[in-house]
């Protein structure tokens, strides 16, 4: 019981990141002279390349942010169902992605999210997947008492 109720809170918590960091006016980007453009600009020196860009960041930054979800998702699911986590961050990205197309005209509509965000869906939900395939699986039933 008290794993569902923790699994209940990070899910909430989470979904409201998600909320906030997708489904809201505020477009989060690298303005000139921002912490993003900062880091970037200090990674690129830091590596000696030019590869850092801030499109590459972006969808980096997209796979980062729907590891939870996929892990979260898996989570949830039958330990066979892993899988399904992936599928369930890909609908959601969908869904995300069609809400700002639709309804945030500040904000970009971008099938490349919906790649990337499936992408960390499906990083999340393997890492839950492979985890749980090295544990034993939960007994079912309760004990019994032994009879003489």
């Amino acid at each position: 019981m008290l794993r569902k109720l923790l699994l209940l809170a990070l899910t909430a918590a989470y979904a409201w990141v998600i909320w906030r960091m997708t489904l809201t006016p505020q477009v989060f980007t690298a303005a000139q002279g921002s912490l993003v453009e900062h880091a970037i600009v200090w990674a690129q020196r830091l590596t000696g390349s030019g590869w850092l860009t801030y499109d590459r960041t972006e969808f980096l930054a997209n796979i980062a942010m729907f590891v939870p979800v996929g892990m979260l998702a898996a989570l949830w699911l039958p330990r066979r169902w892993w899988l399904l986590g992936a599928i369930v961050a890909v609908g959601l990205s969908c869904g995300i992605e069609s809400y700002q197309g639709a309804f945030l005209p500040d904000r970009v509509s971008d099938p490349r999210d919906v790649l990337s965000n499936g992408l960390g869906g499906l990083l999340g939900a393997t890492l839950v997947g492979l985890v749980r395939s090295l544990l034993p699986a939960p007994r079912r039933g309760r004990l019994r008492p032994r009879t003489a």
